[in-house]
């Protein structure tokens, strides 16, 4: 099949949709010929530039849209099937794309519409199941963990092992971080003694020239990081609650989540009462890493490695083929 993928990044937008769709892509690429389109604005900035360029960086065409006629230019896209990852649709949107293409199927987080039009849907979070999506009767529902989509980095990791003291932290926000929200944990943690922070930055930060003066032998800035290793290195995670936990939960390293958007709370809410992540404000990030006892972060450990099992991806190809082979 020819398969068209339609998702944006950016500064403002963040990285997300663009991260997780590229892990479908490549592993979708094995077999079909896989392309983005991605919206652009004019001239273009990097509210759409940055998931471009990574796009292309991973070896993938892309079909550019333009962001106030996309409704109109999807239509000029030539493929067997789309996938569409992105927050900015509607339901006109999917009725669009369900007459133009063969197969039309979605990636979703929050019900961001009342009716999908689609042949296939997929949410991989905790909370799918209670979301009572309604679709089509034949429209194939790819809903709950089972269906997480994971960076290969973040399959078959050896059991993580749990220290008795937490020394080195990881913080995380996400791709993007137009809010300094880094910034501001690094204040929040001033005052926590004997503990190196690792700070992820993403590829769309702004702040990074604020973030320079806090560099020291407690602080490190890391840039193209390799995640799955420092999550295998430090004994704590801080992170936004987006995409990142399930990352988390593959690694088992005990988190706090924090939500840097609004779409994230109804993640950080469910996993926080499964025990999965332990969600906390900035300002209470301090008193809860001093009262996260050995005891409850072996537990959340427990937990989380019940969580994933790292074949989600497999189950979703799967299940795409087998709507392909039907056409």
């Amino acid at each position: 099949m020819d398969i068209c993928i339609r998702a944006d990044g950016g500064s403002t937008i963040g990285m997300g949709h663009i991260m997780r769709t590229l892990v479908l892509g490549k592993k979708l690429k094995e077999k079909h010929k896989i392309f983005y389109a991605c919206r652009v604005d004019n001239p273009l900035s990097d509210k759409y530039s940055l998931g471009i360029e990574k796009v292309k960086s991973e070896g993938f065409e892309v079909f550019k849209l333009n962001e106030d006629s996309f409704k109109k230019d999807i239509l000029k896209v030539k493929a067997d099937c789309i996938i569409t990852d992105s927050y900015d649709v509607d339901e006109d949107y999917f009725d669009i794309v369900k007459n133009a293409f063969k197969i039309s199927g979605c990636l979703d987080d929050e019900k961001i519409c009342n009716y999908f039009n689609v042949d296939f849907l997929i949410n991989q979070n905790t909370y799918a199941l209670s979301l009572d999506y309604k679709v089509n009767f034949n429209t194939e529902l790819m809903l709950g963990t089972e269906y997480v989509i994971l960076r290969d980095e973040f399959r078959n990791l050896k059991e993580k092992n749990i220290e008795k003291n937490i020394k080195k932290i990881m913080v995380t926000v996400g791709g993007s971080d137009n809010n300094n929200l880094t910034e501001n944990i690094i204040k929040s943690l001033k005052e926590i003694n004997d503990v190196i922070l690792y700070i992820v930055i993403g590829p769309a930060f702004k702040y990074v020239e604020n973030l320079k003066k806090y560099e020291g032998k407690n602080l490190k800035l890391c840039f193209k990081a390799n995640m799955s290793y420092l999550m295998q290195k430090c004994d704590l995670a801080i992170t936004s609650c987006g995409s990142t936990l399930y990352e988390v939960c593959a690694s088992g390293i005990p988190t706090l989540g924090i939500i840097v958007a609004e779409n994230q709370r109804l993640a950080a809410e469910s996993m926080d009462k499964l025990g999965v992540i332990s969600y906390s404000s900035i300002e209470d990030l301090y008193k809860n890493i001093i009262n996260f006892s050995f005891d409850d972060r072996v537990k959340m450990n427990k937990i989380m490695t019940r969580i994933v099992d790292g074949k989600g991806i497999e189950r979703i190809v799967d299940k795409i083929e087998k709507i392909g082979d039907k056409l």
